[in-house]
Protein backbone atom coordinates (compact mmCIF):
# COMPACT_ATOMS: atom_id res chain seq x y z
CA UNK A 1 0.00 0.00 0.00
CA UNK A 2 1.29 3.29 -0.87
CA UNK A 3 2.53 5.76 2.30
CA UNK A 4 2.95 9.34 2.50
CA UNK A 5 6.09 11.56 2.26
CA UNK A 6 7.04 13.04 5.58
CA UNK A 7 3.74 12.04 6.91
CA UNK A 8 1.47 15.26 7.59
CA UNK A 9 0.98 15.72 11.11
CA UNK A 10 -2.61 14.40 11.59
CA UNK A 11 -4.90 14.05 14.36
CA UNK A 12 -6.62 10.32 14.59
CA UNK A 13 -8.32 10.48 17.85
CA UNK A 14 -11.88 12.72 18.56
CA UNK A 15 -10.36 13.06 22.46
CA UNK A 16 -7.21 15.18 20.81
CA UNK A 17 -9.53 17.85 18.91
CA UNK A 18 -8.90 20.77 20.87
CA UNK A 19 -11.66 22.71 21.53
CA UNK A 20 -14.55 19.62 20.97
CA UNK A 21 -16.47 19.06 24.22
CA UNK A 22 -15.01 15.46 25.11
CA UNK A 23 -18.54 13.83 25.52
CA UNK A 24 -18.84 14.41 21.63
CA UNK A 25 -15.88 12.66 20.84
CA UNK A 26 -17.27 9.92 23.60
CA UNK A 27 -20.57 9.56 21.68
CA UNK A 28 -19.29 9.34 17.98
CA UNK A 29 -16.56 5.93 19.52
CA UNK A 30 -18.11 3.47 17.39
CA UNK A 31 -17.93 5.12 14.62
CA UNK A 32 -14.40 6.09 14.17
CA UNK A 33 -14.15 2.04 15.00
CA UNK A 34 -15.93 1.44 11.33
CA UNK A 35 -14.28 4.33 9.59
CA UNK A 36 -11.08 6.33 10.45
CA UNK A 37 -11.30 9.45 11.18
CA UNK A 38 -8.76 12.13 9.91
CA UNK A 39 -7.89 15.79 9.97
CA UNK A 40 -4.54 18.15 10.25
CA UNK A 41 -4.24 20.38 13.04
CA UNK A 42 -4.46 23.23 10.59
CA UNK A 43 -8.26 22.45 9.63
CA UNK A 44 -9.01 21.26 12.41
CA UNK A 45 -7.98 25.24 13.48
CA UNK A 46 -10.77 26.60 11.07
CA UNK A 47 -13.26 25.02 12.65
CA UNK A 48 -15.75 26.20 15.61
CA UNK A 49 -16.24 23.04 17.25
CA UNK A 50 -18.65 24.56 19.93
CA UNK A 51 -20.88 25.02 16.69
CA UNK A 52 -23.15 21.59 15.24
CA UNK A 53 -23.43 23.61 12.12
CA UNK A 54 -19.85 24.93 11.28
CA UNK A 55 -19.78 23.93 7.43
CA UNK A 56 -16.07 22.82 8.22
CA UNK A 57 -16.76 20.62 10.85
CA UNK A 58 -19.78 19.09 9.34
CA UNK A 59 -17.54 18.00 5.86
CA UNK A 60 -14.86 16.23 8.69
CA UNK A 61 -16.90 15.33 11.89
CA UNK A 62 -18.05 11.49 12.43
CA UNK A 63 -21.74 10.91 13.21
CA UNK A 64 -23.85 8.49 14.16
CA UNK A 65 -26.11 8.44 11.08
CA UNK A 66 -22.94 7.02 9.38
CA UNK A 67 -23.56 3.46 11.12
CA UNK A 68 -27.50 3.08 10.77
CA UNK A 69 -26.94 3.99 6.41
CA UNK A 70 -27.84 1.08 4.49
CA UNK A 71 -26.79 2.67 1.03
CA UNK A 72 -23.63 1.77 -1.20
CA UNK A 73 -20.21 1.63 -0.45
CA UNK A 74 -20.06 1.84 -4.63
CA UNK A 75 -22.81 3.77 -5.91
CA UNK A 76 -20.91 4.23 -9.03
CA UNK A 77 -20.26 0.59 -9.74
CA UNK A 78 -16.13 1.63 -9.90
CA UNK A 79 -15.54 -1.82 -9.45
CA UNK A 80 -16.66 -2.64 -12.61
CA UNK A 81 -14.13 -0.34 -14.34
CA UNK A 82 -11.39 -1.70 -12.56
CA UNK A 83 -9.50 -3.02 -15.92
CA UNK A 84 -5.92 -3.39 -13.74
CA UNK A 85 -5.39 -3.09 -10.23
CA UNK A 86 -5.50 0.28 -9.52
CA UNK A 87 -6.77 1.43 -12.74
CA UNK A 88 -10.29 2.64 -14.01
CA UNK A 89 -11.17 2.90 -17.85
CA UNK A 90 -14.99 3.55 -18.00
CA UNK A 91 -15.00 6.39 -20.58
CA UNK A 92 -13.27 5.61 -23.41
CA UNK A 93 -10.60 9.18 -23.44
CA UNK A 94 -10.23 9.35 -19.84
CA UNK A 95 -8.82 6.35 -17.38
CA UNK A 96 -7.71 6.85 -13.75
CA UNK A 97 -4.54 5.85 -11.68
CA UNK A 98 -5.58 5.76 -7.92
CA UNK A 99 -1.99 5.93 -6.73
CA UNK A 100 -2.80 5.58 -3.04
CA UNK A 101 -5.96 5.51 0.10
CA UNK A 102 -4.89 8.20 2.17
CA UNK A 103 -5.79 11.48 2.39
CA UNK A 104 -4.11 14.49 4.45
CA UNK A 105 -8.10 14.54 6.34
CA UNK A 106 -11.17 12.39 5.62
CA UNK A 107 -14.05 13.78 4.16
CA UNK A 108 -17.53 11.93 5.86
CA UNK A 109 -19.32 12.14 2.55
CA UNK A 110 -16.57 10.83 0.33
CA UNK A 111 -17.98 8.08 -2.59
CA UNK A 112 -14.89 6.54 -1.98
CA UNK A 113 -15.44 5.84 1.66
CA UNK A 114 -15.05 2.18 1.43
CA UNK A 115 -11.28 3.55 1.14
CA UNK A 116 -11.73 4.43 5.13
CA UNK A 117 -13.05 1.01 6.87
CA UNK A 118 -11.41 0.08 9.63
CA UNK A 119 -8.11 -2.11 9.47
CA UNK A 120 -9.23 -3.78 13.09
CA UNK A 121 -10.79 -7.42 12.54
CA UNK A 122 -13.14 -6.79 15.40
CA UNK A 123 -14.29 -3.80 13.93
CA UNK A 124 -14.72 -3.64 10.25
CA UNK A 125 -17.95 -4.14 7.97
CA UNK A 126 -16.73 -5.90 4.92
CA UNK A 127 -16.58 -10.27 4.64
CA UNK A 128 -14.07 -11.84 7.20
CA UNK A 129 -10.82 -12.38 5.02
CA UNK A 130 -12.04 -10.64 1.93
CA UNK A 131 -9.52 -7.67 0.70
CA UNK A 132 -10.16 -4.44 1.73
CA UNK A 133 -11.03 -1.85 -1.28
CA UNK A 134 -7.55 0.51 -1.13
CA UNK A 135 -5.40 -2.91 -1.15
CA UNK A 136 -7.99 -4.18 -4.41
CA UNK A 137 -8.16 -0.52 -5.65
CA UNK A 138 -4.70 1.56 -5.11
CA UNK A 139 -1.12 0.66 -5.82
CA UNK A 140 2.13 2.20 -5.40
CA UNK A 141 3.08 0.16 -8.94
CA UNK A 142 1.42 1.86 -11.81
CA UNK A 143 3.59 -0.13 -14.33
CA UNK A 144 0.61 -2.28 -15.28
CA UNK A 145 -2.09 0.69 -15.42
CA UNK A 146 0.60 2.44 -17.85
CA UNK A 147 0.80 -0.68 -19.75
CA UNK A 148 -2.55 -0.77 -20.11
CA UNK A 149 -3.05 2.51 -21.19
CA UNK A 150 -0.39 2.18 -23.82
CA UNK A 151 -2.39 -0.50 -25.03
CA UNK A 152 -5.52 1.52 -25.61
CA UNK A 153 -4.68 4.32 -27.43
CA UNK A 154 -8.50 6.06 -27.45
CA UNK A 155 -7.43 7.36 -23.90
CA UNK A 156 -5.55 10.68 -24.42
CA UNK A 157 -6.12 12.08 -21.04
CA UNK A 158 -5.09 10.14 -17.35
CA UNK A 159 -6.37 11.26 -13.95
CA UNK A 160 -4.15 10.44 -10.93
CA UNK A 161 -6.20 10.25 -7.75
CA UNK A 162 -6.84 8.05 -4.79
CA UNK A 163 -7.22 9.08 -1.60
CA UNK A 164 -4.66 12.12 -2.98
CA UNK A 165 -1.48 11.91 -4.72
CA UNK A 166 -0.44 14.57 -3.28
CA UNK A 167 0.47 12.62 0.26
CA UNK A 168 3.15 10.66 -1.74
CA UNK A 169 6.84 11.53 -1.59
CA UNK A 170 7.76 13.85 -4.63
CA UNK A 171 10.28 11.06 -5.87
CA UNK A 172 7.04 9.05 -6.41
CA UNK A 173 5.06 11.41 -7.69
CA UNK A 174 7.82 12.13 -10.41
CA UNK A 175 7.86 8.94 -11.26
CA UNK A 176 4.38 8.42 -11.91
CA UNK A 177 4.14 11.52 -13.69
CA UNK A 178 7.04 10.15 -16.16
CA UNK A 179 5.50 7.21 -16.40
CA UNK A 180 2.36 8.43 -17.88
CA UNK A 181 3.91 11.02 -19.89
CA UNK A 182 5.78 8.70 -21.69
CA UNK A 183 2.84 7.17 -23.64
CA UNK A 184 2.47 8.96 -26.68
CA UNK A 185 -1.18 9.35 -26.59
CA UNK A 186 -1.62 10.64 -23.45
CA UNK A 187 -2.12 14.73 -23.83
CA UNK A 188 -3.73 15.49 -20.52
CA UNK A 189 -2.45 14.38 -17.24
CA UNK A 190 -4.77 15.69 -14.24
CA UNK A 191 -4.02 15.43 -10.66
CA UNK A 192 -6.82 15.23 -8.08
CA UNK A 193 -6.30 16.78 -4.86
CA UNK A 194 -7.59 18.53 -1.75
CA UNK A 195 -4.49 18.89 -0.11
CA UNK A 196 -4.64 23.00 -0.75
CA UNK A 197 -7.66 22.93 1.57
CA UNK A 198 -6.63 20.43 4.23
CA UNK A 199 -2.39 21.32 4.86
CA UNK A 200 -1.40 24.27 2.35
CA UNK A 201 1.97 24.32 3.56
CA UNK A 202 2.43 21.12 2.02
CA UNK A 203 2.49 22.77 -1.27
CA UNK A 204 6.04 23.73 -1.47
CA UNK A 205 7.63 25.35 -4.35
CA UNK A 206 9.85 22.16 -5.02
CA UNK A 207 6.43 19.70 -4.96
CA UNK A 208 5.25 22.35 -7.47
CA UNK A 209 8.03 22.34 -9.76
CA UNK A 210 8.02 18.32 -9.32
CA UNK A 211 3.85 18.09 -10.77
CA UNK A 212 5.07 20.52 -13.30
CA UNK A 213 8.03 18.67 -14.36
CA UNK A 214 6.01 16.13 -16.74
CA UNK A 215 4.50 19.30 -18.50
CA UNK A 216 4.55 20.60 -22.39
CA UNK A 217 4.12 23.60 -23.80
CA UNK A 218 1.13 21.65 -25.81
CA UNK A 219 0.60 19.02 -23.04
CA UNK A 220 0.18 21.02 -19.43
CA UNK A 221 -0.49 19.30 -16.03
CA UNK A 222 -3.94 20.12 -14.68
CA UNK A 223 -4.46 19.88 -10.74
CA UNK A 224 -7.73 19.27 -9.75
CA UNK A 225 -8.61 21.06 -6.55
CA UNK A 226 -11.55 20.43 -4.32
CA UNK A 227 -13.00 23.41 -2.11
CA UNK A 228 -15.76 22.87 -1.33
CA UNK A 229 -16.36 26.03 1.03
CA UNK A 230 -15.85 29.54 0.98
CA UNK A 231 -13.80 29.85 4.53
CA UNK A 232 -11.25 26.95 2.84
CA UNK A 233 -9.89 29.72 0.87
CA UNK A 234 -7.56 31.19 3.36
CA UNK A 235 -4.78 33.34 2.64
CA UNK A 236 -2.37 30.28 3.74
CA UNK A 237 -4.78 28.30 0.80
CA UNK A 238 -4.03 30.83 -1.87
CA UNK A 239 -0.81 30.76 -1.43
CA UNK A 240 -0.55 27.17 -2.07
CA UNK A 241 -2.61 27.29 -5.30
CA UNK A 242 -0.68 30.62 -6.20
CA UNK A 243 2.78 28.56 -5.74
CA UNK A 244 1.13 25.88 -8.33
CA UNK A 245 0.02 28.36 -10.71
CA UNK A 246 3.58 29.55 -10.41
CA UNK A 247 4.98 26.35 -11.40
CA UNK A 248 2.79 26.50 -14.67
CA UNK A 249 0.17 24.51 -13.94
CA UNK A 250 -3.20 24.81 -14.70
CA UNK A 251 -6.06 24.87 -11.75
CA UNK A 252 -9.73 24.12 -11.28
CA UNK A 253 -12.33 22.90 -9.02
CA UNK A 254 -14.96 21.02 -8.15
CA UNK A 255 -17.07 19.89 -5.35
CA UNK A 256 -19.99 18.13 -4.23
CA UNK A 257 -23.18 19.84 -2.89
CA UNK A 258 -23.80 19.37 0.35
CA UNK A 259 -26.76 19.77 2.87
CA UNK A 260 -25.40 22.52 5.35
CA UNK A 261 -22.13 22.84 3.63
CA UNK A 262 -22.57 24.70 0.81
CA UNK A 263 -26.71 24.35 0.01
CA UNK A 264 -26.94 28.34 0.22
CA UNK A 265 -26.63 30.15 -3.31
CA UNK A 266 -25.02 32.84 -1.50
CA UNK A 267 -22.33 30.71 -0.59
CA UNK A 268 -21.88 28.78 -3.26
CA UNK A 269 -21.70 31.65 -5.42
CA UNK A 270 -19.34 33.37 -3.38
CA UNK A 271 -17.07 30.51 -3.35
CA UNK A 272 -17.41 29.86 -7.14
CA UNK A 273 -16.65 33.92 -7.69
CA UNK A 274 -13.51 33.43 -5.05
CA UNK A 275 -12.55 30.71 -6.78
CA UNK A 276 -12.76 32.46 -10.50
CA UNK A 277 -10.91 35.64 -9.20
CA UNK A 278 -8.11 33.23 -7.31
CA UNK A 279 -7.56 31.84 -11.50
CA UNK A 280 -9.29 27.97 -10.65
CA UNK A 281 -11.50 27.60 -13.23
CA UNK A 282 -14.73 26.05 -11.52
CA UNK A 283 -15.32 22.98 -13.02
CA UNK A 284 -17.99 20.60 -11.68
CA UNK A 285 -20.69 20.68 -8.69
CA UNK A 286 -21.44 17.31 -7.93
CA UNK A 287 -24.50 15.47 -6.77
CA UNK A 288 -23.68 14.04 -3.29
CA UNK A 289 -23.49 10.04 -4.47
CA UNK A 290 -25.63 7.66 -2.16
CA UNK A 291 -22.37 6.40 -0.64
CA UNK A 292 -22.63 4.19 2.93
CA UNK A 293 -23.22 6.89 5.50
CA UNK A 294 -23.76 10.08 3.25
CA UNK A 295 -27.37 10.10 3.18
CA UNK A 296 -27.42 13.38 5.98
CA UNK A 297 -25.69 15.52 2.76
CA UNK A 298 -28.40 14.41 0.42
CA UNK A 299 -29.90 17.61 -1.64
CA UNK A 300 -33.12 16.38 -3.84
CA UNK A 301 -32.55 16.87 -6.98
CA UNK A 302 -35.61 19.35 -7.76
CA UNK A 303 -33.97 21.36 -5.09
CA UNK A 304 -29.89 21.06 -6.15
CA UNK A 305 -31.35 22.74 -9.55
CA UNK A 306 -32.63 25.42 -7.76
CA UNK A 307 -29.70 26.27 -5.92
CA UNK A 308 -27.45 26.09 -9.09
CA UNK A 309 -30.49 28.49 -10.72
CA UNK A 310 -29.82 31.23 -7.61
CA UNK A 311 -26.22 30.68 -7.73
CA UNK A 312 -25.65 31.63 -11.11
CA UNK A 313 -28.08 34.57 -11.69
CA UNK A 314 -25.10 36.24 -8.68
CA UNK A 315 -22.09 35.25 -10.93
CA UNK A 316 -20.28 36.61 -13.68
CA UNK A 317 -19.33 34.66 -16.61
CA UNK A 318 -16.03 33.53 -15.59
CA UNK A 319 -17.41 31.95 -12.22
CA UNK A 320 -20.42 30.26 -13.80
CA UNK A 321 -18.44 27.52 -15.35
CA UNK A 322 -19.09 24.95 -13.57
CA UNK A 323 -21.36 22.29 -15.22
CA UNK A 324 -23.85 20.15 -11.90
CA UNK A 325 -24.02 16.53 -12.59
CA UNK A 326 -23.84 13.42 -11.09
CA UNK A 327 -21.39 10.49 -11.21
CA UNK A 328 -23.78 7.29 -12.47
CA UNK A 329 -22.93 3.95 -13.11
CA UNK A 330 -24.24 4.37 -16.90
CA UNK A 331 -21.99 8.07 -17.18
CA UNK A 332 -21.57 11.42 -15.81
CA UNK A 333 -25.17 13.00 -16.19
CA UNK A 334 -25.42 16.78 -16.13
CA UNK A 335 -28.65 18.74 -14.52
CA UNK A 336 -29.95 20.73 -17.42
CA UNK A 337 -32.37 22.16 -15.37
CA UNK A 338 -35.91 22.55 -15.06
CA UNK A 339 -38.65 22.59 -18.79
CA UNK A 340 -42.00 23.32 -17.80
CA UNK A 341 -42.78 20.36 -15.46
CA UNK A 342 -39.86 18.28 -15.56
CA UNK A 343 -35.87 18.33 -14.57
CA UNK A 344 -33.86 17.79 -18.05
CA UNK A 345 -30.28 16.07 -17.63
CA UNK A 346 -27.94 14.88 -20.62
CA UNK A 347 -25.20 12.61 -20.55
CA UNK A 348 -21.88 14.63 -20.12
CA UNK A 349 -20.30 11.28 -20.83
CA UNK A 350 -21.29 7.92 -21.04
CA UNK A 351 -19.76 4.42 -20.16
CA UNK A 352 -22.15 2.82 -23.29
CA UNK A 353 -20.85 5.69 -26.34
CA UNK A 354 -24.42 5.37 -27.80
CA UNK A 355 -25.55 7.47 -24.89
CA UNK A 356 -23.57 10.02 -25.43
CA UNK A 357 -25.72 13.60 -25.15
CA UNK A 358 -28.61 11.58 -24.73
CA UNK A 359 -31.49 14.12 -22.64
CA UNK A 360 -33.56 12.05 -19.79
CA UNK A 361 -36.35 13.89 -18.38
CA UNK A 362 -38.18 13.70 -14.85
CA UNK A 363 -40.99 15.10 -13.16
CA UNK A 364 -39.77 17.86 -11.11
CA UNK A 365 -42.80 17.06 -8.22
CA UNK A 366 -41.35 13.67 -8.08
CA UNK A 367 -38.52 13.66 -5.57
CA UNK A 368 -34.96 12.03 -5.52
CA UNK A 369 -31.91 12.61 -4.12
CA UNK A 370 -30.20 10.41 -7.09
CA UNK A 371 -30.74 9.20 -10.51
CA UNK A 372 -31.36 5.38 -10.61
CA UNK A 373 -34.92 5.99 -11.49
CA UNK A 374 -34.50 8.29 -14.03
CA UNK A 375 -31.91 6.00 -15.49
CA UNK A 376 -34.71 3.34 -15.26
CA UNK A 377 -37.47 5.46 -16.40
CA UNK A 378 -35.70 6.72 -19.67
Amino acid sequence: MAREHRPTTVIRDLSRVEGLPPDEARARAAVVREFEFRITPYYAGLIDWSDPRDPLRLIVMPEVEELSDTLDFDPSDEAANTRVRGLQHKYPPTALLLLTDVCATYCRFCFRKRFTLATDPAHQLRPEGELDSAERETTFDISEGVRYIHAHPEIDNVLLTGGDPLMLAPSRLASALAEVRSVPHVDVIRIGTKVPAFDPARITPELAGTLASAARADARTHVMCHFTHSRELTPEALAATTRLQDAGLVLTNQTPLLRGVNDDPEELARLQHRLASAGLAPYYVFLCRPTHGNERYAVPLAEAVDIITATRVRLNGLAKRFRLVASHATGKIEILGRHAHDLVFRYHEARDPADQDRLLTWPAERPLTWLDEVVAAN
